[in-house]
């Protein structure tokens, strides 16, 4: 996620990314006699790995955090791509690109910065890991991490959601490790899998349909009070679309809920009463023509505390533009 995308919505080198998994593993035996196979009684259960140790977890995100930066020191939309992935990498493209598309002289500076005070979330098995930090120099924003295995042993940064608050306490068991819920979990009032559904139609029908479970919580009340528009003369509509990068992560919370992390999409539909919609930035950067209805597209993340027995709350969200009709 570039700081543009972060102030608007939100390694020297990327070697530092590339940690190799099996760091945390001994070296090979070079014993040429083999010990007898122990028996049911002298064999001990398997320990839980995660697929990256906290230490190289916290290493990945400082070089995520400085593969960023020169990234958009240099206007290098090809680092990007080395560093982040999926909607995450869609929308910071997006965000570049939109960038560059202005006159020098209107591009706002871009400002160094870090994720600091990281807590990392590592559950076993799986190919995927979260993090909260705070991002400096707005530290007392927190963001949501996930990253996600990419070709061979690299990490890809794929989620940055801002939390409007922390989040609720995750699993951690023995071993240091989170545990991955399943999609289709039915501890709380919402599937995991269909968080995002549930997030399109508050934006969609305000809360008429699938959504019905989070309106009644702060962060479902808040996206009620950014649908409507702020000029009388225009009508604003939204349509929950699939996100081209469709995914969903989810943590076990220790009162036996989940936290969701999942990608969402929407199309902005503004209608004026009379005349044409004059569109500004960004929209303006794929087509500048006054038009009625202007319809732009969106993509993003958003994250979701579902409990085992409460009403599920919307977390944050983060989506930015990435084309106009």
């Amino acid at each position: 996620m570039g700081p543009l995308a972060r102030t608007r919505a939100l390694l020297g080198t990327t070697a530092a990314l590339a940690l190799l998994t099996a760091c945390s593993s001994g070296g090979e035996d070079t014993a040429t006699d083999s010990a007898p196979p122990a028996t049911a009684e002298e064999q001990t259960p398997e320990v839980p790995q995660g697929a990256i140790t906290e230490a190289q977890a916290l290493e990945v995100i400082t070089a995520y955090s400085q593969a960023n930066n020169q990234a958009y020191r240099d206007l290098d939309a090809s680092l990007l791509e080395e560093i982040e992935g999926g909607s995450l990498l869609q929308r910071s493209l997006a965000d570049l690109e939109q960038y560059l598309g202005r006159p020098e002289a209107d591009r706002e500076p871009i400002e160094d910065w870090e994720y600091i005070n990281p807590k990392v979330f590592i559950p076993a098995g799986e190919t995927w890991w979260m993090a909260q930090a705070s991002e400096a120099p707005d530290a007392g924003g927190l963001r949501l991490l996930t990253f996600a295995q990419g070709e061979g042993e690299s990490w890809l940064l794929v989620s940055v959601v801002p939390l409007m608050e922390e989040l609720p306490a995750i699993a951690i068991d023995e071993h240091g490790l989170a545990q991955a819920a399943p999609a289709d979990d039915p501890a709380g009032a919402l599937l995991p899998q269909d968080a995002a559904a549930a997030y399109g139609d508050l934006w969609e029908t305000g809360g008429e349909g699938p959504g019905v479970p989070l309106i009644t919580t702060g962060g479902g009340q808040e996206i009620l009070e950014r649908r409507s528009t702020e000029d009388p003369l225009l009508e604003a509509s939204y349509t929950a679309t699939t996100p081209e990068h469709e995914h969903t992560w989810a943590l076990r919370t220790e009162d036996g809920g989940t936290v969701v992390v999942a990608t969402v999409a929407h199309s902005e539909t503004l209608t004026a009463a009379t005349g044409e919609v004059v569109p500004g930035e960004p929209s303006a950067h794929y087509n500048p023509t006054p038009r009625n209805p202007l319809i732009t597209h969106h993509t993003g993340e958003i994250a979701v505390s579902i409990p085992a027995a409460a009403d599920p709350q919307v977390l944050g969200d983060r989506w930015h533009l990435i084309g106009a009709g």
